[in-house]
């Protein structure tokens, strides 16, 4: 039991640090996304999508769709979702 603590409390300051799922009104889903993301317009899946300023349309492997993502940008769970996004390094 002190070892999961332990762990838990290490883990604490990453899971602060990661980027927090945001409410999306046009697909009236949660999404990853940076703080003061704002709207974009993606031509593949004809819907607007949360993108920060950095962000450019990326392949993501497991949804086998194009999506907004930051260079170097990985697979991340969902759990609103229930698919894998792409999110940026950490």
């Amino acid at each position: 039991m002190r070892a999961f603590a332990f762990v838990l409390f290490l883990c604490l300051p990453s899971l602060a640090a990661a980027e927090q799922p945001q409410y999306n009104p046009y697909t009236k889903r949660y999404e990853y996304a940076p703080k003061g993301a704002t709207l974009k317009y993606n031509p593949y899946r004809q819907q607007r999508e949360l993108a920060g300023p950095n962000e450019t349309l990326q392949y993501n492997n497991y949804t086998k769709r194009r999506e907004y993502a930051p260079e170097g940008a990985m697979p991340r769970y969902n759990p609103y979702t229930k698919q894998r996004e792409l999110v940026g390094p950490d």
